[in-house]
């Protein structure tokens, strides 16, 4: 099963199907990417401030003693130093990048660019190149963060660990609901809506799920937009699952015939009310 298959693999990630989504609702999908334009995580001051509130955080959470405070600081000066390497490393290409944001929001405005396939086409190629320019520096940026949370949770003692937990570095950008969430609660959701339906055991309930995911994968190559990508198979998917939902297939070739006959043999053995006339 994929839902299985992505629990037991590890390292699923939906950047790549957020990113491409197109259609009116694009910017919702693509709102659940921390710092979707990239402009946070180019900002010096707005990184270097994102760090040390995060040491903050884990000093008061954790209650580090002088000693780990001192480590602390020592971390968190090694994040910024290798922050400043790969802003050297890569000022062409940001300060390119910076300065085609106006060029690409004129063109995503413009109807003749959606309308017309060639243009459409052309948009789109300018755009990805356009991002293609900072896609490796956003990667490192994130591997500073990630680096950073790890070093920092290695200087909590046990008894630290066992009181407050791993606290994570939170991507500057990430919204009430982000990517790394959607990443955790997918593979687990495919995995148990999948064994549900297999097994016939409360199949409405993990039928409209089912039905319910897929429709927001057909929503993200929003039909009849222009450049979308088909989602036939999805859609043929979802509208099986809406009627393993509807139907009475459960009851029949599953294990929700125990309960529904249970329920059966309670209401015709409840006694008949008979109302005085």
């Amino acid at each position: 099963m994929e839902g299985a298959a992505k629990v037991r693999e590890g390292g699923f990630s939906s950047q790549g199907f957020l990113y491409a989504a197109k259609g009116p609702l694009a910017p919702a999908f693509q709102a659940l990417i921390p710092d979707y334009s990239g402009k946070v995580r180019l900002d010096k001051a707005a990184m270097e401030d994102s760090y040390r509130k995060y040491a903050e955080q884990v000093k008061t959470k954790y209650g580090f003693d002088e000693v780990q405070q001192t480590s602390l600081a020592r971390e968190v000066d090694s994040a910024i130093k290798r922050l400043d390497g790969v802003y050297g490393q890569w000022n062409s290409q940001i300060n390119e990048y910076q300065a085609g944001f106006a060029r690409v929001s004129q063109m995503s405005e413009d109807p003749k660019r959606s309308g017309v396939e060639s243009l459409r086409k052309q948009r789109d190629e300018v755009e990805t190149k356009w991002r293609g320019l900072v896609k490796p520096v956003l990667g490192d940026v994130d591997k500073i963060g990630k680096s950073l949370e790890l070093n920092v949770v290695r200087l909590a003692t046990a008894e630290q660990l066992n009181a407050a937990g791993a606290i994570a570095f939170v991507a500057p950008g990430a919204g009430p609901v982000s990517v790394s969430f959607v990443d955790t609660f997918i593979p687990i959701f495919d995995m148990v809506v999948g064994i549900l339906l297999v097994i016939g055991l409360l199949t409405p309930l993990a039928g409209i799920a089912a039905g319910l995911f897929l429709a927001s994968v057909v929503l993200t190559q929003f039909p009849g937009y222009p450049g979308t990508l088909p989602t036939y198979y999805q859609a043929i998917e979802m509208v099986a699952c809406f009627v393993l939902a509807f139907t009475d297939s459960g009851r029949f070739a599953g294990l929700d015939f125990i309960p529904w006959s249970f329920w059966n043999r309670g209401a015709a053995n409840a006694p008949l009310q008979v109302s005085a006339t």
